[in-house]
């Protein structure tokens, strides 16, 4: 099947290295809010993590951002499931966010490292209860049997700890990505996007603009 003819025009708004300023981390939280108050975004923080694993075999998935800090961003993932043991091996990742009614994406890379067990436990308190409960049955990665199984796993650990105050599993917590490079991008007409790649050198950002 060709796409050959899958094309959109991007004109809804332009970028300027100059509108960016010192601190890439506020200009995203600028274009975040944005995402956020755009009625055809459904989940602004779904970000999309690519890691390598120890064959050297890279992956991608979606998973949500959980907090912008000054300088990193936090998501939860379970450390035993494929990207957990592939960042465990190579901390090395990317987190990228697309916004198509937007026309917008912004591309991070930086190191990730798990939070404090506190700051994990106080965001799994955080969670509702299902939620906790399929953090702590979940295998996540691993093959299972049938769906069926799984809902009765699931279904089994609710009647019997309905009325507890679960605790977070050890093999769950936060990751914390230490970002040294951020790339906007602005969709433009006639695919001469807009580039913007800022780069943290020596205590400070470097801005440069790069061809589309």
């Amino acid at each position: 099947m060709k796409l050959y003819n899958h094309r959109r025009l991007y004109e809804k708004d332009t970028l300027s290295i100059n509108e960016i300023g010192e601190n890439p981390f506020s200009f995203f939280l600028k274009w975040f809010q944005d995402a956020e108050n755009s009625q055809e975004i459904i989940e602004s923080n779904a970000m999309t993590i690519s890691t390598v694993d120890q064959n050297n075999s890279a992956s991608s998935r979606v998973v949500l951002l959980k907090e912008i800090k000054a300088r990193s961003l936090i998501f939860f993932s379970n450390y035993k499931s494929r990207k957990g043991q592939a960042i465990d091996k190579n901390p090395n990742i990317c987190a990228s966010f697309y916004w198509a009614p937007l026309e917008r994406q912004v591309i991070f890379k930086g190191i990730a490292k798990k939070t404090s067990k506190v700051y994990s436990d106080n965001y799994f308190k955080s969670r509702p209860f299902n939620s906790q409960v399929a953090a702590i049955i979940s295998d996540q990665s691993k093959k299972i049997s049938s769906y069926e199984d799984l809902l009765f796993k699931y279904n089994s650990f609710i009647k019997e700890n309905k009325n507890s105050n679960l605790q977070r599993p050890s093999h769950w917590g936060g990751i914390e990505l230490f970002v040294y490079e951020i790339e906007f991008w602005q969709g433009r007409e006639n695919r001469l996007h807009n580039r913007v790649v800022c780069n943290f050198i020596d205590d400070k950002w470097e801005l440069s603009l790069l061809s589309p």
